[in-house]
């Protein structure tokens, strides 16, 4: 069955088949034989794809899985077609950046009144003992931060609120 997945905020097309001794994740780019394997400690794995073995660590939320590889962190999104189809509310979410999982906030880079570009880092916040930069997911000016440092928060909490930009 076909994907659509946000990968670090760019969209792709996806697909696994099983050709009996591993999986083949097919892309736009071409078809990556891989096996995913457990390993260490809790959401350690490893996985094996064009003939590289790497070591990556998998948190799970129910809207994002964040997977950190070779000292970074890459955010994965399931885009739901006919959540589009029907006009899903687009709008408001883009201004809000929440909780994939329960954590705590380890740094707030920002304070209300910047104004913010996509992409750039917001907070960062430790969720299963690993942490995740939360970016902005959009340009705007930065309305609210709910929460402080070392603070705890829960699954789908807002720990941003952006505005549009003034002109």
């Amino acid at each position: 069955m076909r994907r659509i997945f946000q990968i670090d905020g760019e969209e792709t097309e996806t697909w696994l088949a099983h050709d009996g001794a591993c999986f083949i994740l097919n892309t736009p780019d071409g078809a990556i034989p891989c096996q995913l394997e457990a390993a260490g400690a809790k959401g350690g794995h490893v996985l094996r794809a064009n003939g590289k073995v790497r070591e990556l660590r998998l948190a799970a939320g129910p809207d994002a899985t964040f997977v950190h590889m070779n000292g970074r962190v890459h955010e994965i999104r399931r885009i739901d077609p006919a959540e589009r189809l029907a006009g899903g509310d687009s709008g408001s979410s883009d201004d809000r950046v929440t909780a994939p999982m329960p954590g705590v906030v380890v740094s707030i880079a920002v304070k209300p009144g910047d104004q913010v570009n996509e992409g750039q880092p917001l907070l960062v916040i430790e969720s299963m003992k690993l942490e995740t930069t939360l970016t902005a997911p959009r340009d705007g000016v930065v309305a609210e931060l709910p929460f402080a440092e070392g603070d705890s928060f829960g699954l789908k909490d807002i720990l941003a609120q952006l505005v549009p930009e003034e002109e």
